[in-house]
């Protein structure tokens, strides 16, 4: 019976390869056999592949003895025109005056029979009769496929996401992704000579992870391989929604590009809802509700329409919304026509820059850990709220919050992107001709100098001092002590690189005693401990890194007591006190673990490695190193990677610099050990996704992976396990 009903759906449905889905098909095989559930719905945004996923499930179903009919609803305008479609597609012969409903009702009672309704969103009016139709037929099931949920009790919902997503970039992982593999059978189609070769594999990923593994869009994207090559599709997506779409006769119009499919999901939106979904395009990699209400003017009930409605994504662990990146070019698209972008931007921008001026008191106290992590959720977020105040120049927003960003890169060893959001303000805040320096253009540069690599200061001393000295003398003019602090702290920095030891101490104290708050942040203290270890005054160190330590504890800052820690630990061991030393370091390490600061973590195994090689335990020192030179390469730090392959020469010189492997059944690749240090330091889904440039889907993936071959079941199971194995 099956195949008297097929015929009746759209050819360019069946002509889609497919691909993949098989956790799917099983999951409703199941479902469908269960004699409790009788409606099931295939939920998810347009182009997701709904549809041909119901077709080769209902292709597969043998255990409904009267069949399966499949009707396609898309063309169906109003409510009343379902019943007639249902009729034909049952190939009742309607009486002249029958009761129509009556008689389809009558003639599916006896039937067992499944009935796949497809594309049901703009139909929900009906979500009613289906219930009764269920009522009134004992053995009928019924599968729907829509953008929305009917809302019917008993109803069971199967949320449809795109296809997987490649792992890494090797041939063989792409082969093996779901959405990697379709896509190259459809550029078959357009350009039968194509093979994927090595140089097409980054565009290749890239592309599948711009359209999120979407089917649609990875048909549409195919097609233009008659023209174009992977790299430039790519490119074209990433820039313009437009690109993906083609005149291709056997889609539906409506699937004809992926404006055409988002058009048609706007269409049906409220005025409300269409509002806020245009405004909530200003937001990067998610959002909470608090933020939407402020920024976009949303409500609870208008975000759970648009989650209902397949437009926003929630996370049910954190709370917080995601939007689709081709979503996101979309409605930002709609938000710029309307007039509105400037103004949502500084909205944007008050909002993330006064959350990052909250958090300032709570990262210099016991609420650090909590601070740090909630600015972790967002940093996309500031970041972008960062770009927009530095090009407004807005001073005085950037003076906010420079200090709780700058703890943040610092604290969480994001020095890479710290570097790049100040280099950005050390241009955008320079004075203009006739115009003194802001506080905040001095605040930025110190901040700058700080997490940019040593290895790139001695190029910019000449011009990092003198811009130092033109803050230190507008700070005077304007008798600003915490201008004045900084400017000299800066003139301390660069000259304890220089080897002006003296100096800098000079410097340093005197910013101490202009303005000794700014130690809380930029801990004047610890660098002037620093650079007494660096002349071997070792009491003086000591006595400055014990008045950091001491500082830390009254403020509650774990980071400054682990760093104190480490530093007295290294000084201690300079001196021979090799007990205490070590005690000191071990409990830095437990704090940067806890914390989650790589760096630290890092330098406190390199610190414990040289104390154990002193006291004869080569083993120990040995694995150690070995630990240490995974999280430097990890953390792309390729002095820390030269210094700890020296360490390694010296504990065992005829052995080179191999490191040795972790003891597992199956090792983990590069990417899961990537992966696995980045859960070790405390960053969500999203944010290991975003610095990974890969999708939330492909992190999801991966820790499946990571527990399966660690043999753990949660997060905090993994890294303790990592841990053991010294990964």
């Amino acid at each position: 019976m099956l195949s008297e009903f097929l015929p009746s759906l759209s050819s360019g449905e069946w002509s889609t390869p497919f691909v993949g889905r098989q956790a799917e098909l099983s999951q409703l095989r199941a479902l469908l056999a269960d004699p409790g559930v009788r409606l099931v719905t295939l939920v998810g945004p347009g182009g997701i592949g709904k549809t041909r996923l119901a077709l080769e499930l209902a292709a597969s179903q043998a255990g409904f003895e009267h069949g399966v009919v499949c009707l396609p609803l898309a063309a169906l305008a109003v409510p009343d025109e379902f019943l007639p479609a249902l009729a034909e597609s049952l190939g009742l012969q309607l009486p002249l005056g029958s009761d129509l409903r009556r008689v389809v009702f009558d003639h599916l009672a006896s039937r067992q029979m499944l009935l796949v309704l497809d594309n049901f969103e703009h139909l929900l009016e009906l979500a009613l009769t289906v219930r009764e139709l269920l009522d009134a037929t004992p053995g009928v099931k019924v599968l729907v496929t829509s953008r929305e949920k009917l809302g019917l009790q008993g109803e069971v919902l199967v949320h449809l996401q795109g296809l997987s997503l490649p792992v890494h970039e090797t041939l063989a992982d792409l082969e093996n992704s779901d959405a990697v593999r379709l896509f190259v059978q459809k550029a078959r189609q357009a350009r039968p000579a194509f093979v994927m070769n090595e140089g097409d594999l980054p565009a290749v990923a890239r592309l599948c992870r711009l359209v999120d593994g979407v089917p649609l869009g990875l048909l549409l994207a195919a097609a233009w391989m008659e023209s174009f090559s992977p790299a430039e599709i790519a490119d074209r997506i990433g820039h313009d929604i437009d690109f993906l779409s083609q005149q291709i006769r056997d889609l539906p119009e409506r699937q004809r590009s992926m404006h055409a499919v988002f058009d048609s999901s706007f269409e049906r939106l409220a005025e409300q809802e269409r509002a806020v979904f245009v405004k909530l395009s200003v937001f990067r990699a998610g959002f909470t509700e608090a933020a939407a209400g402020v920024v976009a003017g949303a409500d609870l009930p208008v975000l759970l329409a648009l989650v209902r409605k397949s437009l926003l994504w929630r996370d049910p662990a954190s709370g917080r919304y995601e939007l689709h990146e081709l979503l996101r070019q979309y409605a930002g698209e709609k938000l710029a026509a309307a007039g509105e972008f400037e103004a949502l931007r500084a909205a944007h921008a008050a909002y993330f820059t006064g959350m990052l001026s909250a958090r300032e008191v709570h990262i210099k106290s016991t609420a650090q850990v909590a601070a740090l992590d909630e600015i972790q959720v967002d940093f996309e977020n500031i970041r972008q709220a960062w770009s927009w105040v530095v090009g407004q120049r807005d001073f005085e927003s950037v003076r906010r919050c420079v200090r709780s960003l700058y703890a943040f890169c610092d604290m969480r060893s994001r020095y890479f992107e710290g570097e790049a959001l100040f280099g950005l303000a050390r241009q955008g805040l320079a004075p203009i001709p006739g115009e003194a320096p802001h506080p905040a253009w001095a605040l930025s540069l110190l901040s700058w100098y700080d997490l940019m690599p040593y290895a790139g200061r001695p190029e910019i001393f000449e011009e990092t001092a003198a811009q130092a000295q033109n803050c230190l003398s507008g700070a005077r003019a304007a008798d600003d002590a915490e201008g004045l602090a900084c400017s000299l702290v800066l003139l301390g920095a660069v000259a304890g690189d220089r080897g002006e030891y003296q100096t800098a101490i000079r410097h340093y104290q005197q910013a101490m005693q202009l303005y000794s708050p700014l130690d809380d942040f930029y801990w004047v203290n610890m660098r002037i401990g620093l650079t007494y270890q660096l002349m071997k005054q070792y009491p003086d160190a000591l006595r400055s890194f014990r008045a950091s330590l001491a500082r830390g504890k009254v403020l509650g800052e774990r980071v400054k007591i682990g760093w104190s820690l480490l530093n007295l630990g290294d000084t201690l061991a300079m001196t021979g006190e090799n007990v205490e030393a070590g005690n000191h370091l071990r409990e830095a390490l437990r704090l940067f673990e806890e914390i989650g600061t790589s760096v630290g973590i890092m330098w406190a195994k390199y610190s414990l490695a040289r104390l154990a090689l002193v006291e004869g335990k080569r083993e120990m020192a040995k694995q150690l190193a070995d630990q240490t030179f995974v999280l430097a390469e990890q953390t792309r730090l390729p002095s820390w990677t030269d210094k700890i392959t020296a360490l390694l020469r010296e504990i065992a010189p005829d052995a080179g610099h191999q490191i040795a492997q972790p003891s597992l059944p199956e090792p983990l690749s590069e990417r899961e050990l990537e992966i696995l240090q980045l859960l070790k330091s405390d960053l969500d889904g999203p944010e290991i996704a975003r610095s990974l440039t890969v999708s939330l889907n492909t992190v999801r993936f991966h820790t499946k992976n990571i527990y399966r071959k660690l043999q753990v079941d949660s997060r905090r199971e993994a890294v303790h396990r990592a841990e053991e194995l010294g990964l």
